[in-house]
């Protein structure tokens, strides 16, 4: 999962990813879905598609033509034939979501159950009054900070229900409890937790969270930890602290409001939540949101 989020922006083959995983295509084919729950040509595809989707939405900077390449399409047609018959809406839609459209089923509503709407994106949609969004910018602008990181070694482990909460509070207990026999952490826990996928894009059972905290790069992690990174780069820190059901909806302020009135652009689509408080209390969390920044206009490829 981590050479195919690595080689979007090219066309990769299954028989690559298995070589990859140092596993024959056969096999890796069985224990892929096992273990993902789709076919790998199906979470590829996926992965491919919803990035694109982000994309279109928070890098108003880039054509469409030159997301669908770097998505792995060889041509524009190609890239929005594909977007259109996964989401039932065309490329330029989500940069024009009040428009009306004759609504059609994606495969991402026939295949997954997911209903997709382009304005899920925003939380203030795109159009000629700017001000209602720079001021949502402006509230964002008052609370960041900017960090360089050399980046580290994580050990984590995947909630098995995505971003439920009653899930993700049972992980976070479980790798406190592991890395705790390991001597991995004290009674003072540096928790991180990785957001991997948009709940606007992505049907609830596959959205994939984990709970990380840092280890050193050789150490062992028997399973079922595994073994993650916080990448090297610069980051935008946010400061959060509200109720656990309204850290997606900031996710889409700073993403739709706060990146477009900047003068840089997300990285990669792969925030960490940096935890200041134990856990949620009372339905609230104190945390910080680390989203890796490069300036807009590079055009180098998230690595």
């Amino acid at each position: 999962m981590r050479f195919i989020a690595a080689n979007l922006h090219q066309p990769i083959t299954v028989a690559e990813v298995a070589k990859a995983a140092n596993l024959s295509e056969y096999h890796f084919h069985r224990l892929f879905h096992a273990a993902v729950g789709e076919s790998v040509g199906r979470f590829l595809t996926r992965q491919r598609l919803e990035l694109a989707a982000l994309r279109l939405a928070y890098e108003a900077d880039r054509s469409i033509t030159e997301i669908g390449l770097d998505a792995g399409y060889s041509s524009s047609s190609n890239f929005s034939k594909a977007f259109a018959a996964y989401f039932g809406c065309s490329p330029s839609q989500i940069r024009s979501p009040g428009q009306e459209h004759p609504e059609r089923v994606g495969k991402v509503l026939a295949q997954y159950g997911k209903r997709f709407r382009p304005a899920d994106l925003y939380t203030v949609p795109p159009g000629p009054d700017a001000s209602a969004r720079k001021q949502e910018a402006a509230r964002w602008d008052a609370c960041v900070r900017f960090e360089h990181s050399p980046g580290f070694a994580l050990a984590c482990l995947a909630a098995p229900g995505g971003y439920a909460l009653a899930d993700i509070e049972r992980t976070w207990a479980e790798l406190i409890r592991r890395t705790r026999q390991l001597g991995l952490c004290d009674e003072e826990v540096d928790a991180w937790g990785a957001v991997e996928d948009s709940p606007q894009l992505t049907a609830p059972e596959l959205c994939r969270y984990r709970a990380c905290v840092p280890c050193a790069p050789g150490v062992a992690l028997p399973p079922p930890l595994t073994r993650g990174a916080f990448p090297a780069g610069r980051y935008a820190v946010f400061q959060y602290s509200g109720p656990v059901a309204d850290i997606e909806q900031a996710y889409r302020g700073i993403y739709s409001c706060w990146f477009p009135e900047a003068s840089v652009s997300p990285q990669d689509f792969t925030p960490f939540n940096h935890y200041i408080a134990d856990g949620p209390q009372e339905g609230s969390v104190e945390l910080e949101i680390w989203f890796r920044i490069r300036a807009r206009g590079d055009k180098s490829n998230p690595g």
